[in-house]
């Protein structure tokens, strides 16, 4: 053996070094592969434009709205839902499964949104990797929300924690497969966020009760969405309802969103 070694030692010598090589250029590339693959996924533009008219009348739900007959609120001429996944403290919503499968056979556009209690981008990290479990399997054409209104983020000092919870929230949901978005109120969006860098980077839902109809020209090209009222009636909800209205073609959006994000997964 010790003089095959001795005979051979430079074939084997060779033989080493090009299984070395090997393993580096594979490490290389699965890690490559990977970020790579994140950094053009980030790239694919999440912005949309206001079209400067309702495009689509919605509501968005939770438990609180009780059992709904989503076929009944379809007839009475609203076009999407936004269902409330869940929240950091609360956990899943109880009737999020309930909600999904109803208001997809009654031909409804769905998107959902997750309440966060967070404090940190890091801890909005991980409330989307619980969000994503959530969601899981499931296919909207409207967006994914973070819904950033917990009262004791709101303060001046808190400006960049804020964008970055927002930012580390919109990244990862579409890193996840599902086009982002941020719901919170016409106030916040002003005071406790920089809205000049975020406001061209996100789509915002924005919550603002001013007459409590949708004929107010200020946001229609402003924002992707806008909730108008907490305090609707719709046929097939026995509860209050949030009201809706929508500036872009989310389901044509999203098509194409998905269409970009099939290329690099």
């Amino acid at each position: 053996m010790k003089i095959f070694i001795l005979k051979y030692k430079r074939v084997i010598a060779f033989a080493v070094l090009v299984i070395a090589i090997m393993l580096i250029c594979t490490t290389a590339g699965v890690s490559v592969y990977d970020r790579s693959s994140g950094e053009l996924i980030d790239s694919i533009n999440t912005c949309s434009v206001p079209q400067g008219k309702i495009m689509a009348h919605g509501v968005d739900v939770s438990r609180y709205q009780g059992d709904i007959d989503f076929n009944r609120v379809k007839a009475d001429g609203y076009d999407f839902v936004i269902l409330r996944a869940g929240t950091s403290q609360g956990g899943k919503d109880k009737n999020f499964e309930t909600y999904y499968k109803n208001a997809r056979s009654a031909g409804l556009d769905i998107g959902c949104y997750y309440y966060t209690y967070a404090y940190t981008a890091q801890e909005v990290k991980q409330e989307v990797f619980t969000l994503l479990e959530y969601i899981k399997g499931k296919s909207f054409n409207y967006p994914v929300f973070l819904d950033f209104e917990f009262h004791e983020l709101l303060s001046y000092d808190r400006t960049d924690e804020n964008d970055a919870m927002i930012e580390t929230f919109c990244k990862y949901v579409k890193r996840g497969g599902y086009y982002p978005g941020v719901y919170t109120s016409n106030s916040i969006y002003n005071r406790y966020i920089d809205k000049r860098t975020l406001g061209n980077k996100w789509d915002f839902w924005i919550a603002s009760y001013r007459d409590n109809t949708h004929n107010y020209e200020g946001f229609k090209n402003s924002f992707s969405m806008w909730q108008y009222t907490s305090n609707g009636v719709v046929d097939g909800i026995d509860m209050r309802v949030d009201l809706n209205v929508s500036y872009v073609d989310y389901p044509e959006i999203i098509s194409r969103f998905r269409q970009e994000l099939d290329a690099y997964t």
